[in-house]
């Protein structure tokens, strides 16, 4: 049955027509309401023990460290880095690239249509094949910790109804990712520039918020990588996970 379900939540991310196709595979299991949807998004997310959440906050891409001391594997001298953190400088992003799309704050009431988002545009790049379950988990956490906290930095981009396009911050200056999630966006409105507009509109969102310098991590291999955040004077630099501290046995 867990195994069903499981499925089942998978589904909930595909567009309607393929949704009810894949429904029909999947007897005997009832849909569910979204909680993401309505209700204290920390009512809706994963809850950990503190021995779990420990571990997994020293290995979630805001507790990754610029050194092999921190423990990991060091990278190879060659190839691609598994992951890169860009940083930016506020004073050199220059002006913004031209595009007609409406960019706006994200409505506390949204967060549950912008985790969707965000999810579906890692889903659909191959770089993040393997640290997926990592992205889902971190990225639950942060738009239920930014979204019950203050008003959320947060910008989206809409098409009719919809919303194809987000971007979620954290301007704490001692934040180790003020660019949380990065722009995301849809499959289907890729390669139009709005993954460039939404990158500069969040770099300029974070300097008018006080920041001097803003960070993001990102795969190495990934389309933010490669064609996205080297832009606005971006530089990426290699970092690495520390090891995550084996969870003690109890007595």
């Amino acid at each position: 049955e867990s195994w069903w379900r499981a499925a089942y939540e998978k589904v909930s991310f595909f567009p309607p027509a393929i949704k009810h196709d894949l429904e029909k595979a999947l007897p005997g299991i009832q849909p569910q309401k979204n909680p993401l949807t309505h209700g204290s998004f920390s009512r809706s997310l994963p809850t950990f023990t503190m021995a779990y959440s420990q571990s997994f906050a020293s290995s979630i891409p805001g507790s990754l460290s610029r050194s092999p001391d921190s423990g990991g594997a060091p990278f190879p001298s060659h190839g691609t880095p598994a992951w890169i953190r860009f940083t930016w400088q506020s004073a050199g992003i220059g002006a913004a690239p031209e595009g007609a799309d409406l960019i706006r704050p994200a409505a506390r009431e949204e967060g549950g249509d912008v985790l969707k988002i965000f999810l579906l545009a890692l889903s659909m790049d191959s770089a993040w094949n393997d640290s997926l379950a990592l992205a889902e988990q971190h990225l639950k956490a942060e738009v239920g910790r930014l979204f019950n906290g203050t008003e959320p930095l947060c910008l989206v981009i809409p098409k009719g109804n919809r919303i194809i396009a987000a971007s979620l911050m954290d301007p704490t200056p001692e934040a180790s990712s003020h660019l949380v999630s990065g722009p995301a966006v849809l499959m289907e409105y890729r390669n139009r520039g709005i993954g460039s507009r939404l990158l500069h509109a969040s770099l300029n969102t974070l300097r008018e918020a006080g920041l001097e310098t803003a960070s993001g991590v990102t795969r190495g291999r990934s389309v933010a990588s490669r064609h996205v955040y080297p832009k606005f004077g971006g530089i990426g630099a290699p970092v690495i996970f520390p090891k995550a501290k084996e969870e003690k046995s109890k007595a």
